[in-house]
């Protein structure tokens, strides 16, 4: 069996485990929070109100479950649980479906809104499901987006809208790829999720537009591999058989590890600089591994428990916070750095470690 065979058939196991547990927790969390001990609110993170409703404030938080970057917003959302189950409160993990598109998501919102919901958090897929949120909003119910910043949230009366700035992180991983470069000059592949995600769009955009008068040059404008490690993997051995001059791949979703994967086969991590997104178990491993140079965080922890808190909150209190728009802390994080960001050495949910 070749190497690649085998990279493949490994990540494509993992990504299923992952899956299954994923849904298998979702599942739990959707019938009544995550069940686990009460918890203290978490220091530099949104704190619940002290206002205890007279009956329970459900809040359901929609997600899907393809990459471990929901594995991160799912914790948050669990912990979001424990802190406000004394509270009166409850939050439920609802997975969304397979496609992350907008119409899934507004079947889902419309779905949570049918349960009787006080609030509900949601991936934003694009600026369609603003419909949902002028909607759900004139009827009294607390609106949260999460992933991508959209002015439309605010506008259509959201509560919370918390995510990255992610144009201006494509730009940073452009600034960390020159310089991981050295200054040498030298082509660098796209991984992208898809080019209709509108997050992973402007991540793309922004690293474009950020190497524009360095000495890279891009391999084309990029190429989908929908947040799936194995595609990402494939994409990213295409790019290492085809361009001798590669020094660069840049990863703007799920599954960035696919290509340090790739990488590390091919024996290149010394020549050719691996940058994604998410402080993940996997991609944690292949920054100390070295088959990766660096990630850009997103607080998905936060996406999940600030984004809870704050529709609790606004549900119990009848105010919303002094801002909808909520920008993401997104270190970049790399050997050097790996200390202050590495989750497996710090208390979860600290912010910085996701």
């Amino acid at each position: 069996m070749s190497t690649r065979s085998r990279v493949v058939k490994a990540l494509t196991r993992g990504s299923a485990a992952l899956l299954a547990v994923a849904l298998f927790t979702s599942a739990c969390g959707s019938d009544g929070g995550s069940g686990g001990e009460p918890a203290e609110p978490i220091a530099g993170r949104p704190t619940p109100t002290d206002q205890k409703p007279d009956e329970k404030v459900k809040i359901a938080m929609i997600g899907f479950a393809n990459n471990p970057y929901w594995v991160s917003v799912k914790a948050g959302a669990d912990y979001a649980d424990r802190v406000l189950t004394d509270r009166n409160g409850e939050v439920d993990w609802i997975v969304a479906g397979d496609n992350i598109d907008v119409q899934t998501v507004s079947s889902a919102i419309r779905a949570a809104d049918a349960q009787g919901y006080k609030g509900i958090g949601f991936f934003i897929a694009g600026e369609g499901n603003c419909a949902d949120i002028k909607t759900l909003s004139a009827k009294g119910l607390k609106m949260g987006a999460y992933n991508t910043l959209f002015d439309c949230v605010g506008e259509s009366g959201g509560t919370i809208n918390y995510a990255q700035e992610q144009y201006k992180a494509g730009q940073l991983a452009a600034q960390e790829m020159i310089k991981a470069a050295g200054g040498k000059a030298g082509k660098v592949g796209i991984i992208v999720s898809q080019f209709t995600a509108p997050g992973s769009e402007q991540r793309r955009k922004g690293f474009v537009d950020g190497l524009q008068g360095s000495n890279l040059t891009l391999v084309g404008q990029g190429v989908e591999a929908k947040d799936s490690a194995s595609n990402t993997f494939a994409a990213a051995q295409n790019y290492l058989q085809s361009n001798p001059d590669l020094v660069g791949i840049y990863a703007t979703a799920g599954g960035p590890f696919g290509a340090a994967q790739a990488v590390a086969a091919a024996n290149k991590q010394d020549t050719v600089k691996v940058i994604g997104y998410d402080i993940t178990t996997e991609n944690i491993d292949a920054i100390k591994n070295g088959s990766m140079y660096g990630v850009i965080g997103q607080d998905a922890f936060g996406q999940g428990y600030n984004v809870a808190v704050e529709l609790f909150n606004a549900a119990v209190t009848g105010q919303a916070p002094a801002q909808v728009t909520q920008e993401a802390t997104a270190p970049f994080v790399t050997k050097d750095n790996l200390a202050e960001h590495d989750p497996a050495t710090l208390p979860l949910g600290t912010p910085g470690a996701s």
